[in-house]
């Protein structure tokens, strides 16, 4: 007998094992997905980071003031940059950093809250999300800030669950590093606020001595960055991006991935059909509040100011501050399915249709649009001509139309377009917009070619569509347009004098 159950113990702990490894393999394989786009081409904000640290340790401070910037972010970068250097996966690989310790973090709060097989899947769910996709290897303050709100979110779970006055003042710190790295990843403090007085609003009065810690290391920690936001705030209308889609549908569908949603959907239609449901138990809240309060919260935040100010704040990038409170709604609604076999067929199955469409697609190893073949075509284009022509760049920052375009020499953050993939010409700044700015600067080099009969170039991200017409139409007449190449939709224009044509032999 004794024999018979040895067999049998050593025919079962193989496949224990398998099931062992499910999560851990599952959790590599979405993680591995982060790594395709790590040599693509810096796009424009992340040449706007490079910039703010290109300076120097002492410029990053000034630089970091001409555009909303994370001051946390960029000292970090220029840390980063100095020791591995400045080409493209260099200053790629701090933000993957920063996301793997993320996921730790997310781990570790949501094992606190609701035991290994949940944090597993809510960091599956995490790495899996588009948004954290993008901001793993994205030279911009996203990682980083999610970092900051994993700790902070992971410090409050371990001070609500064991109440010491060390955890209530790492907490307010770590709460207040969350603005180090994005001002409007702010929108997650009041989730703690709101869960407290849920979880603890009888026991205020014994706890007053650690919320004046926590109110006190936060305020402390935050000190520094009160005037930067105010000078924010004061700017603010120059920022603003127009969003391309109705804001109730950005929210819904980063709240609710038609991946993920369907095969949950799938999961719970085979759970209720085995009888394989439950509820949530008493002895769970108010944890299984944590998770929706940091996925609703910042939406409704980002809503409101949306409605009441022209400031537009519901667009995919800015609502990766919810991909925590996501990934642990999910990871705990996934958990109500009370069948361990059925949980991790629907999280495979998730894992491996996400995994097999990323890989299959070319759009997953690029970011957004760069100038990089753009500019390297241009320098060949006036190689010509010793880089002497004039060469017309519509910006593709937004601030560009609020202020008067600056001279090449200046130290100005529009610049920061052609820096890292900088043009060997001579560069002529345009608005994004077609505005009397564009008018003035774009007619003076207009002119100035028609006089010397020289030819000029003009580059035009999509967003600059319109100046691109405005020109052709402009120059009628006196010169002729001919497009020399398109670049990821970033167009290049030969403005040629139709007088240097009709006496060319």
């Amino acid at each position: 007998m004794a024999t018979a159950t040895t067999g049998a113990i050593a025919v079962e702990k193989p496949g224990y094992v398998l099931t062992k490894l499910v999560y851990p393999v599952s959790l590599l394989a979405s993680l591995s997905i982060w790594f395709l786009a790590i040599r693509a081409p810096l796009w424009l904000d992340e040449t706007l980071a490079y910039w703010q640290v290109s300076g120097g340790f002492w410029k990053v401070w000034s630089r970091s003031a001409q555009m909303p910037s994370s001051i946390g972010y960029l000292y970090t970068l220029w840390l980063a940059k100095s020791i591995f250097g400045t080409s493209e996966i260099a200053l790629k690989i701090p933000s993957t950093l920063a996301m793997l310790g993320a996921v730790y973090f997310l781990f570790r709060a949501a094992r606190e809250l609701f035991g290994e097989e949940i944090a597993f899947l809510a960091c599956i769910f995490f790495a899996l999300t588009p948004n954290v996709v993008f901001a793993a290897t994205d030279a911009r303050p996203y990682a980083f800030a999610l970092l900051a709100s994993n700790v902070a979110i992971f410090a409050f779970v371990r001070w609500m669950s064991q109440k010491k006055m060390r955890q209530a003042i790492l907490f307010g710190a770590a709460a207040a590093g969350i603005l180090y790295f994005h001002y409007l990843f702010g929108a997650t403090l009041p989730v703690f606020a709101i869960y407290y007085l849920l979880a603890r609003a009888g026991s205020i009065k014994s706890d007053l001595k650690q919320l004046a810690a926590v109110l006190a290391s936060f305020t402390l920690v935050s000190l520094p960055l009160i005037y930067r936001v105010a000078s924010l705030y004061q700017t603010r209308q120059t920022h603003v991006v127009q969003p391309q889609h109705h804001p109730v549908l950005v929210a819904l569908n980063t709240l609710a991935p038609l991946q993920l949603l369907i095969g949950f959907v799938m999961a719970v239609f085979l759970g209720a059909l085995a009888r394989q449901l439950k509820l949530p138990r008493g002895e769970n809240f108010p944890a299984i509040l944590l998770g929706p309060l940091l996925a609703l919260v910042p939406i409704g935040v980002f809503l409101g100011v949306s409605t009441v100010t022209p400031v537009h704040l519901v667009i995919p990038r800015y609502l990766t501050v919810i991909a925590p409170g996501s990934a642990l709604t999910w990871a705990m609604l996934t958990g109500l399915i009370d069948s361990r076999p059925l949980r991790q067929i629907f999280c495979v199955g998730l894992v491996a249709v996400t995994v097999f469409e990323t890989y299959s697609s070319p759009l997953s190893r690029k970011h957004e649009i760069n100038f990089k073949q753009a500019h390297a075509f241009v320098n060949a284009n006036v190689g010509q001509d010793n880089g002497e022509i004039p060469v017309l760049v519509c910006s593709a920052f937004i601030e560009s139309n609020f202020e008067p375009m600056p001279d090449r020499g200046s130290e100005n953050a529009l610049f920061s377009q052609v820096d890292y993939y900088p043009i060997h010409a001579q560069v002529v700044m345009l608005p994004m917009d077609l505005n009397d700015e564009t008018d003035r600067v774009a007619s003076r080099v207009v002119l100035a070619a028609a006089q010397r009969r020289q030819r000029f170039l003009i580059v035009v991200p999509p967003s600059s569509y319109p100046t691109l017409q405005w020109l052709a139409n402009y120059t009628g007449g006196a010169f002729a347009s001919r497009e020399l190449g398109v670049f990821d939709d970033i167009v290049v224009v030969e403005f040629r004098p139709v007088a240097a044509m009709n006496q060319s032999p």
